[in-house]
């Protein structure tokens, strides 16, 4: 009973609980059966008798609306029920004896329908095929219930083609689905294997200055603590704007401002119109941590560090330049670049690239996106 109950209140559930997609398709549906129906009265209808076709056209309005309505309340729900727990022979038992009865209800409406006053000369039960060449023609007289069967048979078979649309349709959804989540917990997997990487590098920055100035290394820690703060908010997200990029690396930067003091110069130049658009969670800070740690850090001579992005047409671009001169003592794994790279390609594809450019005072990295215009 318990059981019985729930599967109701999720039936009634399922009916207020459409997308865009679906409502589009249902409309294509009542389109496609308005269509099919006047075609299939057309051979019936004689020339003196084309004023008709107006008559017929209200009638199937009517009943493409019952079908589109039977086919929502009565099919939809179980197979969306059915097709996520899985169809068992007691369940396909059901939905056949519901696609059964579905047509048997769009069979009566219709022969209903034949017996208004305002669309009786739609009625089916007197039909008459005549040969345009010669004056003899072919009588056909139907019985009430025969009349119910071949309308009966005509719905279920709309209903079963119906239903195995929907399933397919369903399918794919549930694979672009699937595809997305994977896409999104391979993000979230390359986000969170930066963590040790940037730990790492901001722990070696704090070492130093222990040494040098310990109040310089407490408030260090302080920065590093609201860094932290930011970055674990930050980074349970694949995707970030540009601003909320910016705001966690000034943090970062703030570290090693303390660190390196006037070796760091900053020069940064970021388009409002950009400020909103999407990248991989962590990345500007990546190319900074690689900037500081390779490109000034090893240097005694100050260094800077250049910052900027614009939109250009349909894409907008993001530049991290720095100098260099003394080849720093760190290995260079590669990991940050790669993993940001990886990242690209999964949230854009082809539609997004990453450069490096170096020579004998510079090195940068340029970041090519698609401009997102409904930001």
């Amino acid at each position: 009973m318990n059981k019985s109950l729930s599967y109701w209140r999720q039936h009634w559930q399922l009916c207020w609980q459409t997308n865009r997609a679906y409502r589009i398709g249902q409309l294509l549906t009542f389109v496609l059966f308005v269509s099919f129906y006047l075609l299939y009265s057309l051979p019936f209808l004689q020339n003196e008798q084309q004023a008709l076709l107006v008559t017929f056209f209200i009638r199937y309005l009517l009943e493409a609306t019952c079908f589109v309505l039977v086919s929502h309340f009565l099919l939809r729900p179980p197979l969306r029920i059915y097709y996520y727990r899985g169809f068992s022979f007691g369940a396909a038992l059901k939905f056949a004896l519901m696609l059964v009865l579905a047509a048997l209800l769009l069979a009566v409406v219709s022969v209903f329908i034949s017996f208004l006053p305002a669309l009786s000369s739609t009625d089916m039960q007197q039909i008459a095929i005549v040969d345009k060449d010669s004056a003899e023609g072919l009588q056909m007289h139907f019985s009430l219930t025969t009349l119910v069967v071949m309308m009966w048979s005509m719905h279920l078979g709309l209903y079963i083609l119906w239903s195995l649309f929907y399933i397919g349709w369903q399918m794919r959804q549930s694979r672009k689905a699937l595809q997305q989540e994977m896409q999104q917990a391979r993000l979230q997997q390359l986000t969170n294997q930066l963590n040790p990487h940037f730990l790492f590098n901001a722990l070696n920055s704090i070492r130093a200055l222990i040494f040098e100035d310990q109040h310089k290394a407490a408030d260090t820690v302080t920065q590093l603590a609201e860094l932290f703060r930011v970055h674990l908010q930050a980074h349970l997200r694949p995707t970030a704007s540009l601003q909320e990029e910016w705001l966690l690396c000034q943090h970062y930067l703030k570290i090693e401002q303390v660190r390196l003091e006037q070796r760091l110069q900053l020069h940064v130049s970021i388009a409002d119109d950009v400020s909103q658009q999407l990248l991989p969670t962590l990345c500007l800070l990546t190319l900074l941590e690689n900037a500081v740690k390779h490109g000034i850090s090893p240097n005694a001579a100050p260094g800077s560090i250049e910052i900027s992005a614009a939109r250009q047409g349909n894409r907008w671009q993001l530049l991290v330049k720095n100098t260099i001169g003394v080849r720093s003592s760190s290995q260079c794994t590669g990991t940050g670049l790669s993993n940001c790279r990886k990242r690209l390609q999964l949230m854009f594809g082809e539609q997004a690239s990453i450069t490096t450019e170096q020579n004998p005072t510079h090195y940068s990295v340029r970041l090519e996106l698609p401009y997102a215009h409904s930001l």
